[in-house]
């Protein structure tokens, strides 16, 4: 930094402190309302012990004079948790704050939690007084009771439930098993995961309207929309894990199954940076999957292994900053990243969406000579249409499939809903057979009568 830079800098600075810290203004208290930019402020959910985002309030002086705002104080003073912030200067309690005629002034409001209590909502008002007037401006959080974890910790066994939530620092390694059930939120913080040890046991147990829930620590629900939040979970190998009803969201990496057995069912991983599910030389039975928004694949298999995917939608719509990666929806390979060759013995899809943007094919193969590669795709819409590639409508392993737009209601980051629109060629045209095997969709319906292909009927 130049001199000249320098002294203007430390200049305004100066300005700025004489201004917001002087209390001698002549201004007239304020006769008039003041104007506000909104009535309530909703912070986002925090949990005990952890501070929320900055969020702001303007208010407005509608007078032609300069004026001051006779008291702005907080109800609850200074044992509240909420902090503000009124012209540069940090309390609980001002007296006489000027605002300029026909201008507006900044209040900065957030959450330092404490201890949460047995009604887990919050509230306080900030208090406005002018001679007229005075006006009360509602403040509301969530105060979420939460277990954190230390950075780089490892337990045994554990069982998570709804009443507390988690919070990983680093990483976090179950040896032996861990239980999560419904309601149950798992709060990573940037760069954290959670690793299931070899042999180790994770059974997720959620529930319709009641999900496990994976995300950001980042509290504030756009977070849900941004990938690379926190790193990934792992499935070690020789580790057995069953999920129901989870939301994975956000990270690097969604499920990364490293020669592992996973059962798992009713379960969205959205807006991960990476991979939804990256999966090596592994065990994966799966419906009513719903995988969306990753820069490389929704889904990776690598390495063969043995697979089965019924009634589920693999989409990818990933198109966050610059992306560049190839964006596919399923990735079948039976190589390693040593280019190591490993047998494929069983890839099955029945009655699943597999749909992108990005590229003309959404299912892509890489395959080498000398192990096994078994797959049977069965009555799906897959959206391939560069056939030169790969011929999905013309194959003994491509049974009657589909390569028109499955017409999904909005497959936006901070949408995601990807049931089918009525016009959707995917609507009816399930195979029974499959559907008998799985009768209920996502959302609990019933579908063995005119079974829709993907994860909603």
């Amino acid at each position: 930094m130049n001199i000249k830079t320098f002294l203007i800098g430390l200049t305004l600075i100066s300005i700025v402190s004489f201004f917001s810290c002087r209390d001698d203004f002549d201004y007239d208290p304020l006769t008039s309302d003041l104007r506000y930019s909104r009535d309530t402020i909703s912070v986002d959910t925090v949990y005990n012990f952890s501070k929320s985002e900055t969020y702001v309030l303007k208010i407005y002086n509608p007078e032609n004079d300069n004026r001051v705002i006779p008291k702005i104080y907080l109800s609850k003073g200074d044992k509240s948790f909420f902090n503000i912030n009124v012209d540069g200067k940090a309390g609980s309690s001002f007296e006489n704050v000027p605002i300029r005629k026909k201008d507006s002034l900044y209040i900065f409001i957030e959450i330092a939690a404490q201890e949460a209590t047995t009604n887990p909502l919050y509230d306080d008002e900030i208090n406005f007084e002018t001679k007229s007037s005075t006006k009360k401006i509602k403040l509301l959080s969530w105060i979420e009771k939460a277990k954190v974890h230390e950075k780089d910790a490892t337990i045994s066994s554990e069982n998570w439930n709804s009443n507390e939530a988690q919070v990983i620092d680093g990483n976090l390694t179950i040896t032996s098993d861990l239980t999560i059930n419904k309601g149950t939120t798992v709060y990573f913080k940037k760069g954290a995961s959670l690793t299931i040890a070899d042999n180790a046991k994770l059974i997720v147990n959620g529930a319709l309207n009641n999900e496990v829930k994976f995300r950001s620590a980042r509290h504030d629900n756009k977070y849900d929309s941004i990938p690379d939040q926190w790193k990934k979970i792992e499935l070690s190998p020789n580790s057995y894990s069953t999920i129901n009803y989870a939301k994975i969201i956000g990270g690097d990496t969604g499920l990364n199954v490293n020669n592992a057995s996973l059962e798992i069912s009713n379960t969205k991983i959205v807006n991960n940076q990476s991979y939804g599910i990256l999966a090596n030389n592994s065990t994966i039975k799966g419906y009513n999957l719903i995988l969306n928004n990753s820069n490389l694949a929704s889904l990776a298999i690598e390495s063969g292994g043995n697979y089965e995917f019924y009634h589920s939608t693999f989409a990818n719509y990933f198109n966050f900053n610059t992306s560049v990666g190839p964006a596919y929806s399923v990735y079948l390979s039976n190589t390693d990243s040593n280019q190591n060759i490993h047998p494929l013995t069983k890839a099955i899809f029945g009655n699943c969406i597999i749909y992108n943007q990005r590229t003309p094919n959404a299912l892509v193969f890489s395959k080498q000579d000398g192990v096994t590669f078994n797959y049977l795709f069965d009555n799906n819409i897959i959206h391939n249409t560069d056939i030169s590639i790969l011929n999905v409508l013309n194959n003994n392993n491509f049974l009657s499939n589909n390569i028109k737009d499955p017409e999904f209601i909005n497959p936006n980051y901070n949408a995601n809903r990807l049931s089918v629109k009525e016009t959707s060629p995917a609507k009816n045209s399930g195979k029974a057979e499959y559907a008998n095997l799985f009768p209920t969709d996502y959302n609990g319906n019933n579908r063995q009568i005119s079974p829709t292909i993907g994860a909603f009927q």
